[in-house]
């Protein structure tokens, strides 16, 4: 099994954050909750140390929320999460190394979905989670 290597600061791309354990991964959403505004959500880019070229996951979190997007083999052009919202209503921002990212605007879950995602994703060296509602971006082609 891999660790995460997570960046979503700019003193990231050089020293990523390295998580190994489920216990890790609740640190560090606990961790990017408090330094999270809600003007500014921030926006984690997950991958697996082994390979870090075959799938992404993209985690915002700002106070009991957040947002997922998934990028791999059985999903190139990517996921999204569905939760809340409305689902023509505007995107939703976070922000990776303070550059604007949409979602979806229904795409904000519980964190209760978001720290399972992110620790089976860390468990299954990089599989879509499974116990997230997944919808495709309106830039699909469907």
């Amino acid at each position: 099994m891999g660790s995460l290597v997570v960046y979503y600061s700019r003193s990231h791309s050089s020293a990523p954050i390295r998580v190994q354990t489920e216990d890790e991964v609740d640190a560090l959403v606990d961790q990017v909750r408090e330094e999270s505004p809600a003007a500014a959500p921030v926006l984690m880019q997950c991958y697996i140390s082994d390979d870090i070229h075959s799938q992404e996951l993209s985690v915002g979190v700002v106070d009991t929320r957040g947002v997922i997007r998934y990028a791999g083999e059985d999903a190139s052009d990517g996921v999204y999460s569905t939760g809340v919202g409305s689902s023509d209503g505007e995107p939703l921002a976070y922000f990776y190394m303070d550059t604007w990212t949409g979602f979806p605007a229904n795409s904000e879950v519980s964190l209760d979905v978001v720290r399972p995602a992110l620790k089976q994703y860390l468990l299954t060296d990089g599989a879509r989670p499974t116990g997230v509602s997944w919808q495709y971006g309106p830039e699909a082609d469907l």
